[in-house]
Parts: structure tokens; sequence; C-alpha cells
């Protein structure tokens, strides 16, 4: 483990339901073909102080509907749609840098996983996922999607 990145776990979640039960994104597009690592809520918390500790407490951040996740298939419809759902509820480590970054009003951390990469890999999706693996923490965007 690099001395910049710290050690978690999480749970995987094949085609994660949004907050009102449905799959049916914000945005229109669906979660039916996404995977998750439904990551521990008091990781986000804590990752989210430090950002708004960072900003000297004077921006908003709220947390994303699923909690602080990493998204490792965004939408993708595997070619071995057989595999779907194959580790659903399986438990699987991580490593991530706990410099909060922030992308269009996204905050994240950047994540290494290579079990996230062989999964993308054994359903016949290209091993590196765009944008690369990251733990969204939360967003500052009104409506923001992820």
């Amino acid at each position: 483990m690099d001395a910049a990145f710290l050690a978690a776990t999480g749970t995987l979640r094949y085609s994660p339901q949004l907050g009102h039960g449905g799959h049916t994104r914000r945005d229109g597009g669906s979660t039916l073909w996404w995977l998750i690592v439904d990551c521990d809520p008091e990781l986000g918390r804590y990752l989210r102080h430090q950002f708004l500790l960072g900003h000297r407490r004077t921006r908003q951040l709220q947390s994303p509907l699923w909690g602080a996740h990493i998204s490792a298939i965004r939408g993708e419809r595997p070619p071995l749609e057989a595999l779907w759902k194959r580790w659903d509820g399986a438990t699987v480590a991580f490593e991530y840098d706990p410099a909060v970054r922030e992308t269009d009003g996204f905050v994240w951390c950047p994540v290494r996983c290579e079990r996230l990469l062989a999964l993308r890999e054994e359903l016949g999706l290209p091993r590196e996922p765009q944008p690369a693996l990251h733990l969204t923490i939360g967003n500052s965007r009104v409506g923001g999607v992820e």
C-alpha cells in the first residue's frame, strides 16, 4: 500500500436503486447497468468534513444519493450479462487517497482496486472505466446526478 493511500472495504451493489426506490435518475438515465461499491457512511462523512474544513466552511456539500460510493460500472450493458449480479453483496477491499478533489461540483477521492477492474473484465467490459475509479463523497451542485 502506498503511503498516500488508505485501505477500506465496501459492499458490491448491482443495479442499485435510488432513494425513491426506482432506477430512474434525475437526468432521465437508468441505474440498471450500474455496479457500485457501497462504502461506510462514516468514511463519507469524515471526508466531507475534511473538505469543508479545507474551505473554511464556506462551501455547501451534500451527500450523494447512494452515500459514499465507488462507481465501477456506469450504465454499460456488459457483453456477458449472464454474470451480472454474480457477486452482489460481496465485500471488496480498496485503497483511496484521502486528499479530496473536486471536478464540476463533484467531490471525490482517487481509488485503486484490482478486484473492481477484474470484475469489469469478467463481464466483458474494458478493464479501465472512464472516468477512472473514484470514491464519490458529495457534490456541491443542486440536483447532481452521481
